[in-house]
């Protein structure tokens, strides 16, 4: 056991230089937010700090974010389609709104332009195979991207709209592409804009529930989301019921740790179940090995939480240590998003809660 705690925190070093220098690290997701007209636009402070702002589009709905910029400053934007949503042919507009700009592309009738502004309509393909990402990990269309510098210092727009045209012959939304067709008038889309990657301690820690969110944005259900780890909890118990043990014989420390464990593991399955699905809909992309660390961590935590649960030891010294040993698997959980932040306040629970049953 002692050998397995040596190789797993001398391997977390590795772990944790690969995850500083990794070139592609993920973007701050964000959720939610109305912005539906010009007047309400979301308020973005930092347009340099790299973000997704993930959202849906009704028929003839725009989304406007807003964000200042200083004159020379660079501004990259970006968008992202659901698998789901782009194989059925949902392509919408990204626009960029600002002063110093020229009209470029067909621009909207309907978009909200200010007085001396121009509006660059961004065109793009689908590409043929969507992008692997390696740490929530998803797959996703990622068509198109703009990288410029702000002509002036002053408020710009990113706006994300559905791609229709009204043809005045027929008054029915279409989109002119090898002849009259109709397309799909909502889906979701994810907003890329930024580009330096930095996370607040906040916003690192979140990332169990934006992945949830990210999943449901796909279009998974909470139902099937949930699946690996309820697989998992139903394998645990069925291994404590082969030992013929009963809850009864477990104090409060020895449940907490037990649990703790089943939800690190359940993650791990949960990067295999998601990892699978993505790979399905993208082509091989070098992330992967993102999400086989991910993998690793997460059941090794979960095994090293379960034998340490399961270690019959004398208490006293020993029991002292093991408490320190779940303090830092709480610690490593939610450092690397093991266990939904479930497994980690389990884990601190099993460090301060009593070993020993009372007779």
């Amino acid at each position: 056991m002692k050998r397995g705690i040596v190789w797993f925190s001398g391997n977390f070093l590795l772990v944790v230089t690969y995850f500083l220098s990794a070139p592609a690290l993920a973007h701050v997701p964000i959720f939610g937010g109305e912005g539906k007209n010009i007047e309400t636009a979301i308020q973005i402070e930092d347009p340099s700090k790299s973000r997704v702002f993930y959202g849906e589009l009704d028929s003839g709905d725009f989304r406007y974010y807003g964000f200042n910029a200083e004159k020379g400053e660079r501004i990259v934007l970006g968008l992202t389609i659901p698998v789901e949503d782009g194989n059925k042919g949902f392509t919408p507009h990204l626009i960029l709104i600002g002063p110093g700009l020229k009209d470029e592309g067909k621009v909207p009738d309907k978009l909200e332009v200010p007085e001396g502004y121009g509006a660059k309509v961004l065109s793009y393909n689908l590409p043929e195979s969507p992008v692997y990402e390696g740490f929530t990990p998803s797959a996703f269309y990622s068509p198109v991207k703009l990288d410029i510098k702000a002509p002036e210092s002053r408020m710009y727009y990113a706006v994300v709209g559905a791609a229709q045209e009204t043809d005045s012959r027929e008054g029915e939304n279409v989109i002119y592409e090898k002849g009259l067709q109709e397309i799909p008038k909502e889906g979701n889309y994810g907003l890329i804009l930024g580009y330096r990657e930095t996370f607040t301690l906040k916003e690192w820690l979140s990332i169990p529930l934006s992945q949830i969110k990210i999943y449901h944005w796909e279009g998974q259900s909470l139902f099937l989301i949930l699946t690996p780890l309820a697989l998992t909890f139903a394998a645990g118990l069925l291994a404590i019921f082969l030992k013929r043990e009963t809850v009864a014989e477990y104090s409060p420390a020895r449940i907490s740790g037990m649990l703790a464990g089943l939800f690190f593991l359940g993650t791990g399955v949960t990067y295999i179940f998601q990892m699978l699905i993505s790979l399905s809909k993208s082509s091989y992309s070098s992330e992967i090995g993102i999400t086989l660390i991910l993998i690793l961590l997460s059941i090794g935590l979960g095994i090293i939480a379960i034998a340490l649960t399961l270690r019959n030891e004398n208490y006293g010294k020993r029991s002292a240590r093991k408490r320190l040993y779940f303090f830092g698997l709480g610690i490593l959980g939610l450092l690397f998003w093991a266990g939904w932040f479930i497994g980690p306040l389990l884990a601190f629970e099993a460090a301060l809660l009593p070993w020993k049953l009372k007779r």
